[in-house]
């Protein structure tokens, strides 16, 4: 029997006979490695795949609701380290920020549109007329669904 060069590690190992093509040494580094290759091309390659992992994280999320809040509790550090690599993203933006919870607008439904009166500055901002369609309305939540939206009515 020969040895191969682990594709991870590049340590020389002996293939087990029962695994064709083994490219991975057992060390669990390698092995994590070797595992996180294989989801990584199945999530590219595999739509069932994708959907049932993300369900499984909006299950795992729902089930521990508190997990990000309590991790950042026990390591303060991290949270701090965090912060500041988000002012050093926001630093490092062109565009100012839209903060959520600055906006006074009340919930409901609203259509958003370029101004005509300011011309396109670039391709990726505009200037908009916010106009509201609906303080209330029992069906905003499902607003966001292509199927519900009158696409016709969307001037560009």
């Amino acid at each position: 029997m020969s040895s191969t060069l682990c594709a991870c590690c590049g340590q020389p190992f002996e293939p087990r006979p029962q695994v064709p093509g083994q490219a991975y040494c057992s060390s669990p580094d390698c092995q994590r490695a070797r595992k996180r290759l294989w989801q990584r091309a199945k999530l590219q390659s595999d739509a069932d795949y994708r959907i049932n992992q993300r369900a499984a994280q909006q299950a795992w999320s729902q089930r521990n609701q508190e997990y990000w809040r309590d991790y950042r509790d026990a390591r303060p550090e991290y949270a701090q380290r965090n912060r500041e690599q988000q002012r050093s993203r926001d630093q490092g933006r062109n565009a100012d920020l839209a903060k959520m919870d600055v906006c006074g607008l009340p919930t409901g439904l609203y259509r958003i549109a370029r101004h005509p009166a300011f011309p396109m500055e670039n391709s990726t901002s505009w200037i908009v007329e916010i106009t509201p369609v609906s303080l209330t309305c029992p069906c905003k939540m499902d607003v966001s669904r292509e199927d519900l939206i009158d696409t016709s009515a969307i001037r560009p």
